[in-house]
């Protein structure tokens, strides 16, 4: 059966030569078989139907997207998509487009992206204690002693994996909510609202009922507000590489031509390596940007720019 990398190499946007670096053969042949006798069964022409997979699988993907952003009371048109693994860059400009967002950015090896986030990133452990109480009858000197035994907790478990206490930081939240309701919302505790301050409880609900608007589009000032569970992140600062840069040079770069398949229709494309590309470098669409470990592809109507940083910034045309 078809799988939708059957589907990019029948369009067109997928070289079977040059895919993984030309380190991952793949077979056109069989792709297009594959798909072609689905097609027989749906009645479709192969390119129809190969375009349709694609298309079926950036709705789900711009569904999910939706329901991290929108469902959540975010706009997806107030940021920029950033697309990473090895597929994300061949799929994100079409999500941005659906989306409504101007701007997609392809970070450099973008399909080891997600290694080198987990190598930038603080290292963090979390605790948590049960703290049901109203939050009017709390006893305030009681949750200072929790915060202080589940802060404890988190220091010590960084640095039992070798992180300097001075690297180390917590962050201290309680999960809240209205009284008999099921569900939760963690709001954060911080030195403008601390248990041993005047007001506490009152900051702590104005938060809460903020948290609970911008959640679910309502909040209900004045009602009882529950306690639930007191929360501790411990973070510690493994520390962070310097940005590389990239050499600038400017203009379009040169590249090759093949056809691909945009909207039914075969669109002549410039084809180029990524490593041919410099900061400065602008590309317009239809193009393909290949790589060892992605593709990218800009559709007609999209362009893309590199930054002194190596990411490829697209313009998808969706400016709100």
């Amino acid at each position: 059966r078809p799988t939708v990398t059957d589907a990019n190499v029948v369009l067109g946007r997928v070289d079977p030569d040059t895919f993984a670096g030309g380190r991952m053969p793949l077979f056109p042949d069989a792709a297009r078989a594959a798909v072609s006798d689905l097609s027989t069964e749906v009645g479709l022409g192969v390119e129809e139907l190969a375009e349709g997979i694609v298309s079926v699988i950036n709705a789900k993907m711009a569904q999910a997207i939706r329901t991290l952003t929108v469902e959540q009371g975010i706009e997806p048109r107030d940021f920029a998509l950033v697309a990473f693994g090895g597929a994300g860059p061949m799929h994100a400009v079409f999500l941005a487009q659906e989306l409504g967002i101007a701007e997609v950015i392809v970070p450099r090896l973008p399909g080891a992206f997600s290694a080198w986030g987990m190598l930038e990133t603080e290292l963090r452990r979390d605790f948590s204690r049960p703290f049901f109480r109203r939050a009017s009858e709390a006893d305030l000197a009681e949750l200072v002693e929790v915060l202080t035994t589940v802060e404890a907790e988190g220091r010590g478990a960084l640095e039992a994996e070798g992180i300097p206490a001075d690297a180390c930081r917590v962050e201290h939240s309680m999960d809240m909510r209205y009284e008999a309701q099921e569900y939760t919302l963690a709001i954060p505790i911080d030195s403008a609202a601390a248990p041993e301050a005047p007001g506490f409880v009152e900051e702590m609900a104005r938060r809460f009922n903020e948290a609970h608007d911008f959640r679910y589009g309502h909040s209900n000032p004045g009602a009882p507000i529950e306690f639930v569970a007191v929360r501790a992140a411990a973070l510690g600062d493994l520390g962070h590489a310097d940005p590389e840069t990239v050499a600038a040079s400017g203009g379009e770069p040169a590249g090759r031509t093949r056809d691909v398949i945009f909207d039914r229709k075969e669109w002549p494309t410039t084809i180029v390596d990524r490593g041919d590309l410099s900061a400065g470098s602008t590309l317009e669409g239809p193009a393909i940007v290949e790589e060892g470990t992605a593709t990218t592809v800009v559709p007609p109507g999209c362009s893309v720019s590199i930054d002194r940083f190596g990411s490829l910034i697209v313009r998808t045309g969706k400016d709100s």
